[in-house]
Formats: structure tokens, C-alpha cells, sequence
């Protein structure tokens, strides 16, 4: 029996590419005009392959300590700036839901708890502003150092990349960093500050990447299996 699945056409893809999301969804990523009806036995081909990953997905995220679900948390562990928040929730007649930091690391969100859209919303816009505040002076203290300027930096919540480097120096970071090992976020700074030499992954550009960080191979290798670390609730 055929795992379950969503098709998406891209107009980039040039091959048909498969995609398990951390809470296990399998996205199947075709170019556009691609003949659907190949699909099935592409997945099928794939199988043992969607298995082993949904396997080991679900083992780093036992060991990352983070829920399977996507149920609303008691508890937020900010592995990059080293920083665990306790969350409550407290229902008011106000309309909406905001979140306040409290002393002792509490976080409480007021307002209309019982809608747990609300609240994911009400903390994804949190975790954004941590990550201004924390990986934008961060970035620029890593940019001084390895003498690599860029434009101006960014953050988002980005589906898929971690950060990203445009023509013009903008590097966009993305806002999840905040859940993973402070040394998976340092690698990306150092990845992206290096594209602002070479923007591409051509030999001269890991070249220069391995002149600032001889462990990067290894580091990429993690970076792969990293969404482990982020919680389900940061990702609708």
C-alpha cells in the first residue's frame, strides 16, 4: 500500500523530488507538465527509501526531546542562544492572543487561547522577534570577524532554507535557527557570509568555506537533519 502523499509543480524542478516534512507528510515535487500518472510508481520505487527516512526522522526527534504532535507547548528550548522558556496560557475576554515574557523565563500568552491557531500564530510572531534581536547581532559579529561584509540582513520563516544570500548582500536568515545547536546556526552564518563572495556552490566557494570552517562537511551533513530540533507548532 502506497504511502499517502501531495503533489506540487515547480516551475525550478528539473526532476521529480521527494519531500518528508518533519511531522512525516510526503510532498512529491514534479516540473511543471510533468505526466502524473508516473507518480505512483515513482513512490513506490521509493518506498524502502520513504520509510528510513520517517524513521529517523521520528528517532531525532525523540532525541532532540521534541513532540511528534503539533499541540501547543508547555515548554520552548531555544538551543542556538542557549535559552528554555516555560509557557502558560491564560484566557482573557480580549480579542486575538499576545504573548508576554515574564521573569524566571515564563512566557504567557493571553487572550483567546482556546483557538490554538491563534496561538501558534501568537508564537511564531515571538520566535520571529527573538530572532532579530539574537541572530542579527550575531550575524554581524560573525561578519566582522571573518572580515566578510554583507548589505543588510533578514529574517523570515522560510518552508525550507535556513538562510539565504541575493546579489545584492541581503542575506535572509531564517527564523527557526533559534531551535537548533548553536554550532549548526555559527555554520550557516559562515556559509552565507561566503556567498557573498561566490554566490554558488562551485569549488572556490567550499574552498573558501573550508578556509573558516574545516569541519564543514560534516556540519552540512547535520545542517540536512536539523529540522528535527524544530517543534511542529513552527511549522504550520
Amino acid at each position: 500500500m502506497l504511502p499517502s502523499y501531495t503533489v506540487r509543480e515547480s516551475r525550478k524542478a528539473k526532476h521529480v523530488s521527494l519531500k518528508i516534512s518533519v511531522s512525516g507528510r510526503l510532498e512529491v515535487i514534479v516540473p511543471q507538465g510533468f505526466d502524473q500518472n508516473h507518480i505512483p510508481a515513482i513512490v513506490q520505487r521509493k518506498q524502502q527509501w520513504i520509510e528510513r527516512v520517517t524513521r529517523r526522522m521520528e528517532n531525532r526527534q525523540a532525541l532532540a526531546g521534541e513532540a511528534t504532535s503539533d499541540a501547543l507547548p508547555e515548554k520552548i528550548t531555544l538551543r542556538a542562544i542557549a535559552e528554555t522558556w516555560q509557557v502558560d496560557y491564560q484566557f482573557t475576554q480580549l480579542p486575538g492572543v499576545r504573548v508576554s515574557e515574564l521573569a524566571n523565563s515564563r512566557l504567557t500568552l493571553f487572550g483567546s487561547i482556546t483557538d490554538q491557531e491563534l496561538c501558534k500564530a501568537a508564537l511564531q510572531r515571538w520566535v520571529i522577534r527573538k530572532a532579530w534581536i539574537h541572530l542579527v547581532p550575531w550575524l554581524q559579529v560573525v561578519s566582522r570577524e571573518l572580515e566578510l561584509p554583507f548589505e543588510r540582513a533578514l529574517v523570515r520563516k522560510q518552508k525550507t532554507r535556513w538562510g539565504s544570500c541575493s546579489s545584492s548582500k541581503t542575506i535572509s536568515l531564517n527564523c527557526k535557527l533559534l531551535f537548533l545547536p548553536r554550532s549548526l546556526v555559527q555554520y550557516v552564518f559562515v556559509h552565507e557570509l561566503c556567498h557573498t563572495i561566490h554566490l554558488n556552490h562551485s569549488p572556490r566557494f567550499w574552498a573558501l568555506v573550508n578556509s573558516y570552517e574545516p569541519d564543514y562537511s560534516q556540519l552540512d551533513a547535520n545542517l540536512k537533519d536539523a529540522r528535527c530540533y524544530v517543534p511542529l507548532w513552527m511549522e504550520v
